[in-house]
């Protein structure tokens, strides 16, 4: 069985109903296991978050969390990927104790393809495996960060080892540094994860967290050696990203790649 999990406000519920339909629509593989963690969803939103889990065949667990928990955590309600709930993902290792791995996903994505390969992806002995962000990765994150290896890493597809996350303390260590330094923090929970763990993590390819920013911008704006990569997942990344402000479900956007979010959007009810 495939195990993922997912964090969402009621705002974001329709769209990790997107993702749990492209979920269902795309992984015949195995079995699937949706986790979603939540701060209180309306009734009528779990009615037809279950409709759509019973539509494809994917089975779903609604955990609500105390949200006191994450009291600590600096949000901002100017912009649009910090609430609260952002810090939700670092809480899956106590949330779910009896599995040793878990493919974290955001709601701003959609799946593409089977989740087979990622699953298998090995993360033994590190915390984690993220794909590189290349729209946030500059200069000035990395001084800001003070990061030495130069990688920076996108927070929005997981791979996550939740035995390693609770035989080494990570979930503590990470929501401390927020704590110490959240006032220093642009990007919040993926700043903390890309410094706490710059030694404990490997690279996923970029099929999995393909974005707007890849399909549109040529390919001088990347680095050269992948730029192979870059055009072989142009063609069928296994998730889509929709990382930055501006979203598919925006009225009157456009984004690079809407057409495939309105696909699952549509199949989603």
């Amino acid at each position: 069985m495939i195990h993922i999990a997912c964090c969402s406000n009621e705002k974001m519920a329709p769209m990790f109903g997107v993702v749990m339909t492209s979920v269902g629509v795309n992984v015949k593989s195995d079995d699937v296991m949706l986790y979603l963690l939540h701060n209180g969803l309306k009734v009528k939103t779990i009615k037809r978050l279950n409709e759509i889990s019973r539509r494809y065949n994917v089975s779903l667990r609604l955990m609500e969390i105390d949200s006191n928990i994450l009291k600590h955590c600096p949000v901002d309600a100017n912009i649009h990927y910090a609430d609260i709930m952002m810090y939700a993902r670092l809480l899956l290792p106590t949330m779910l104790p009896d599995l040793d791995k878990v493919i974290y996903l955001d709601c701003d994505l959609v799946v593409n393809s089977d989740l087979k390969e990622l699953w298998d992806f090995d993360v033994n002995g590190v915390a984690v495996a993220m794909a590189p962000d290349h729209l946030y990765k500059d200069a000035t994150t990395l001084e800001r960060l003070k990061m030495t290896n130069g990688e920076y890493l996108n927070s929005g597809v997981i791979v996550m080892n939740l035995e390693y996350w609770r035989k080494h303390n990570v979930q503590n260590r990470v929501l401390a540094f927020i704590e110490e330094n959240g006032k220093q923090l642009i990007y919040f929970d993926q700043d903390a994860l890309n410094v706490t763990l710059q030694n404990e993590r490997r690279k996923l390819p970029i099929k999995y967290d393909y974005t707007p920013y890849h399909l549109f911008r040529n390919l001088d704006n990347f680095p050269s050696e992948i730029n192979e990569e870059i055009c072989k997942a142009r063609t069928a990344p296994t998730i889509f990203h929709y990382m930055g402000p501006t979203k598919p479900w925006s009225l009157g956007s456009y984004v690079p790649g809407k057409e495939l979010f309105k696909k699952y959007q549509r199949l989603s009810g």
